[in-house]
């Protein structure tokens, strides 16, 4: 049996941990991530005490990008990411799940986790999660979503002018993998309408700096432990019936080693299906305290993406997506503290010869703001096991 895929990609830490230096955070890093390894080589080892399954995919994304300025920075040629998941019901109340995955940040442990049934309708889980933040987090694997690009609200590697002087990624990068708990349930409404909330409490994003966070570390660099003594919370309500959604998402924290620089993170999401035709929404917006050198001050961004799956044939589907990002304030690296925003169009079609692979073909215009215009073209192929 196949269970549904969560991919990676990387979050970032600053490398420094509240209990030791850079060097014991990323040796600890290293422990977790072989015991993760190692948990997945063993699993079909306990398969006379529980039950196991195992899932994974491998992409494979040739970008071609036209720019004129070579500070128009993104990940050029060809990007590889795997993923690899084992899943452990221990009983019929107790799940233990891990996932190890790769990409342009390197290996990481995307997922690490015990989930424990407490009632048929409430859930909890503990260990390393992916956050539960707006509707895309759940399409987050190459595997499910059906565009090499995410979204700009939560886009990373793929972004043009990703740096972190530049736009440094998008509002909240996903997937976001951190360590703490998440209790869920859901209630239904005349077996109709689904209802459900979740709340949880997180490490959250750290920097030594209060200037903004780097992503890229927060699953790259010892990503396992907080930089002070301030959880970050948040949570995720929604109903759902047969062919619509609505959701919406909050995340709060302090990042700085002192726990005086925090941010706000306030998401909306929205999808229906009409006569096969899924139509997806989404905004996000991120308010974080920065140090602009002299007092502190407000960096704002705000991201949205609209987006169209059509099924053109059996094993045809077009895809269009519209969205843009727009960033007030100093990004990290940068003295520079006017609006800069992004529109971009998306075009795509995938073919599936059969359900364990994919061909994506994809074009990508970009317009910026203030700088010049970019056209970025993919080609790629996506297996899922």
């Amino acid at each position: 049996m196949k269970v549904s895929m969560t991919a990676v990609e990387s979050r970032p830490t600053d490398g420094r941990t509240r209990g030791g230096s850079s060097r014991n955070a990323a040796r600890d890093h290293l422990v977790i991530t072989a015991a993760a390894v190692i948990t997945l080589l063993l699993v079909p080892g306990l398969a006379s005490a529980a039950r196991w399954d195992w899932s994974g995919s491998i992409s494979l994304d040739q970008k071609v990008v036209g720019m004129k300025d070579s500070e128009e920075t993104t990940n050029p040629g060809g990007v590889v990411e795997w993923a690899l998941k084992a899943t452990v019901e221990v009983s019929d109340h107790v799940t233990a799940n891990a996932k190890v995955c790769t990409s342009c940040h390197g290996l990481a442990v995307d997922q690490a986790y015990a989930e424990i049934r407490l009632h048929p309708l409430v859930n909890l889980e503990a260990g390393r999660i992916n956050v539960p933040f707006g509707d895309y987090y759940l399409r987050h694997d190459p595997a499910n979503d059906v565009l090499p690009s995410k979204p700009l609200p939560y886009a990373m590697g793929h972004m043009v002018r990703f740096r972190a002087d530049q736009f440094n990624l998008g509002v909240l990068p996903m997937p976001y993998s951190d360590q703490g708990a998440a209790l869920s349930g859901n209630v239904w409404i005349r077996d109709a309408i689904q209802t459900w909330a979740t709340i949880y409490v997180v490490n959250g994003f750290r920097s030594p700096v209060p200037r903004d966070f780097l992503f890229k570390n927060q699953v790259g660099d010892a990503a396992f432990f907080d930089n002070n003594d301030q959880p970050s919370w948040g949570g995720r309500v929604g109903l759902a019936q047969e062919v619509a959604s609505l959701g919406a998402s909050y995340l709060a924290g302090k990042y700085d080693t002192d726990a005086k620089y925090g941010y706000e993170a306030r998401g909306l999401d929205a999808s229906l299906l009409i006569r096969g035709v899924q139509l997806r929404a989404e905004v996000v917006a991120r308010d974080t305290d920065v140090f602009n050198g002299e007092r502190k001050s407000t960096l704002t961004k705000t991201g949205f993406y609209l987006q169209s799956e059509v099924p053109v044939t059996r094993r045809i589907q077009a895809v269009g997506r519209f969205d843009g990002l727009l960033r007030k304030g100093a990004p990290l690296g940068s003295d520079n503290d006017e609006s800069s925003g992004i529109a971009r169009w998306t075009a795509g079609v995938n073919v599936s010869p059969s359900i364990d692979y994919t061909f994506r073909f994809d074009y990508e215009y970009w317009r910026f703001t203030d700088f010049h215009d970019v056209r970025v073209y993919h080609l790629g192929v996506v297996v899922a096991y």
